[in-house]
């Protein structure tokens, strides 16, 4: 299958970040078969994918799975070809990416926001679900607090810093890093309508197509890291003695963050009832 060709990332951090994961650094052995299973992380932007994603491929059993229709890795991924233009042939591209990212007992693992699928298929559902027929188990990442996911979302699109990880590729006298977003209702309120729309997307999209899939919470996570490890190392068939105790990445915002309860006051929704 071709797609048009994958824009450019203006943010240079950003862009250093993305070669750095998309290269052979973090590849496994290379493979001449194809994987013998597959997993997505059904995600939305500020649920933790990053969190999960670093402890499967620590486990050295889950593959690497990094957001590989996200067309900036997609341009990473031409970067590192040495192309720059010209159609890119994503059966190819997968075909490539399953033969150095699976890990040595054949799993291979994805992590998809449902804005990279929309930008690869719009609103093709069928042509998404034939994508993701391939995959034999999906885990919906979800985070109940939607009003502090929108305010940590807003944030980061205004500091284009995703993860704990981007301080490690931005120059010491990068602008980011000076950037102090300001509350506003309508970003945060953009940002509210995006999560939900692309959350709800995914759950008609897995529930549509009887595809099987289990949900994991971000709040769970945080409370239990450990503990909700090792069940997903179970769903997916591996050894959940590989959980690790601790994430590998911190959690870049705050429970308490001011910005989240002006919100909640803005829009009559008061304090978020305690998880019984």
């Amino acid at each position: 299958m071709a797609t048009r060709n994958p824009g450019q990332n203006r943010n240079v951090g950003n862009v250093r970040k993305i070669d750095f994961l998309m290269s052979p650094e973090r590849d496994f052995p290379r493979r001449s078969q194809p994987a013998t299973y597959r997993y997505a992380l059904c995600s939305t932007p500020r649920c933790g994918s990053n969190m999960v994603g670093d402890m499967l491929f620590d486990t050295g059993l889950a593959g690497n799975p990094q957001e590989y229709l996200n067309t900036r890795y997609m341009a990473g991924y031409n970067r590192s070809m040495g192309r720059d233009g010209g159609p890119f042939d994503l059966t190819a591209y997968q075909g490539d990416m399953e033969s150095r990212r699976t890990s040595p007992n054949g799993v291979f693992g994805i992590k998809i926001h449902f804005e990279h699928m929309e930008s690869l298929w719009k609103q093709q559902f069928a042509e998404m679900a034939k994508y993701l027929s391939i995959y034999n188990q999906f885990v919906l990442l979800t985070r109940r607090d939607k009003i502090a996911q929108a305010v940590s979302l807003h944030k980061a699109r205004e500091t284009q810093i995703w993860a704990s990880i981007d301080y490690k590729f931005l120059e010491p006298d990068d602008p980011r890093l000076k950037i102090k977003p300001a509350f506003s209702a309508h970003k945060i309120a953009r940002c509210l309508s995006d999560l939900i729309v692309q959350e709800e997307s995914w759950r008609a999209l897995l529930d549509n197509f009887k595809l099987p899939y289990v949900v994991l919470a971000y709040e769970d996570l945080v409370a239990d890291f450990a503990g909700e490890s090792r069940k997903l190392l179970r769903v997916l068939g591996l050894d959940p003695d590989k959980a690790k105790q601790a994430p590998g990445i911190r959690k870049q915002g705050v429970d308490n963050d001011p910005m989240i309860a002006q919100f909640r006051e803005l829009i009559g929704a008061g304090p978020l009832p305690a998880a019984t």
